[in-house]
């Protein structure tokens, strides 16, 4: 054990850079004693020494865990405890906000940046042709956009639907939308509202929500003007939550998104980057009440930090697996805060104008399923590795028993 330790001290350049600290500043104490004739070529100033130290503080500050976990500071018979170790992990997790912020901005940012695809219309005018479908990165979003392809290819068989799994973030999709790099994808009502500033209650007491026709109604008005239409809800929804684990609610004693309120302050969220940087999710929250402790950012598993026990309040969606197998429990939005999210089409006018027809494939899947097939449908694609196969058999299932009703109608 010995001998690997110090391998890993000689591999840390953070070490050679403090050593090279250290030898500056002996060389500088030996020059003001004017030993070895160093006060010839060295000039130890107090201005130097105090430009120094400004220039290497923030190095030792960052790495002084690695050597003292904790200081005490008397001062005025006051004394200060710093946990040297917190201390960095809280600037690593503030790195981290930042760039999982600045990769969600630049994804949103390239397609307006590039402007219209030149291409989009000599895609869908050739012989065979192309269409092309985006996605989220949610395991759900591999299944709905198969069942869109499916809906697309039963009135239009010659049309070839090319699947992006996943294409980015909500604003990334919406962006290439517009911007016709994509054709359509699946989304949800909840979200879309978000783009618009559009309230999901029809009161000031939040105590009704709008129905789906009225959502989609405002959504179409605004849609206009941007080559965006949006079609009937599936009948399934995807909605926001926030999940703990049986142990943690209780031993916090929360049960509502109210609680927290009060309760928030000493306890981390674990959040991918959309559900940090969007009105109806943690900027929400915050102007709801809700002060976090601290925010750990994740990737596309959200629950990465469940078994580490990093955090204790995690983003979720109803069809995650951790939520319909009672790993986690969802905690109660009394107060209607999140919107409800819908599945919906979302497509560009330009390719409903070139393929009328379309309309009666979306048509089909209006009401087509609900959360429990959904969440059914999910939670088989996550126990096959979002394997595409699964995903297809899985949408197909649905897409026949919709056929089936609509024949016996």
């Amino acid at each position: 054990m010995r001998v690997s330790k110090d391998k890993r001290w000689f591999k840390n350049p953070t070490n050679y850079l403090l050593g090279a600290y250290c030898i500056a500043v002996l060389l500088f104490f030996l020059a003001e004693l004017k030993l070895f004739g160093l006060d010839q070529h060295l000039r130890a100033t107090n201005q130097v020494l105090i430009l120094f130290a400004l220039l290497i503080m923030p190095f030792v500050i960052i790495n002084m865990p690695s050597f003292i976990q904790s200081l005490t500071l008397r001062v005025s018979d006051k004394e200060f405890h710093v946990q040297l170790h917190e201390l960095k992990s809280d600037f690593k997790h503030t790195i981290n906000r930042v760039q999982q912020q600045v990769s969600t901005s630049e994804q949103s940012l390239w397609p307006m940046l590039a402007g219209e695809d030149i291409l989009a219309d000599q895609r869908l005018s050739q012989p065979n042709p192309e269409l092309i479908i985006g996605t989220k990165s949610d395991p759900s979003q591999l299944f709905l956009s198969e069942l869109l392809a499916l809906a697309i290819n039963h009135v239009e068989p010659d049309i070839r639907c090319v699947i992006r799994y996943p294409n980015g973030d909500s604003m990334h999709n919406f962006a290439e939308l517009k911007y016709r790099w994509i054709d359509l994808y699946m989304d949800f009502t909840g979200t879309c509202i978000q783009y618009f500033n559009i309230s999901h209650t029809a009161d000031d007491d939040h105590t009704q929500c709008k129905s789906d026709e009225e959502i989609i109604e405002t959504l179409n008005v605004y849609g206009q003007n941007l080559g965006i239409e949006w079609f009937p809800t599936l009948g399934c929804s995807e909605d926001y939550c926030l999940v703990m684990t049986e142990a943690q609610r209780d031993e916090h004693q929360i049960e509502t998104l109210s609680d927290l309120k009060t309760k928030a302050k000493n306890l981390v969220i674990s959040a991918d980057p959309e559900f940090i940087n969007r009105q109806d999710c943690l900027l929400g929250l915050v102007e709801y009440g809700i002060n976090f402790k601290s925010v750990l950012p994740c990737g596309s598993d959200r629950y990465a930090a469940l078994k580490t026990e990093e955090a204790q309040v995690f983003t979720g969606y109803e069809s995650d697996p951790q939520l319909t197998k009672g790993q986690v429990v969802a905690l109660q939005d009394t107060e209607n805060f999140f919107p409800r999210y819908m599945a919906l089409p979302m497509v560009s006018s330009k390719l409903v104008a070139a393929f009328p027809k379309l309309r009666d494939g979306f048509a089909l899947l209006q009401g087509c399923m609900n959360t429990e097939d959904l969440n059914a449908a999910v939670s088989r694609i996550t126990a096959a590795n979002y394997d595409v196969q699964r995903a297809k058999a899985e949408a197909l299932a649905i897409f026949n028993r919709t056929l089936q009703k609509k024949r016996v109608s």
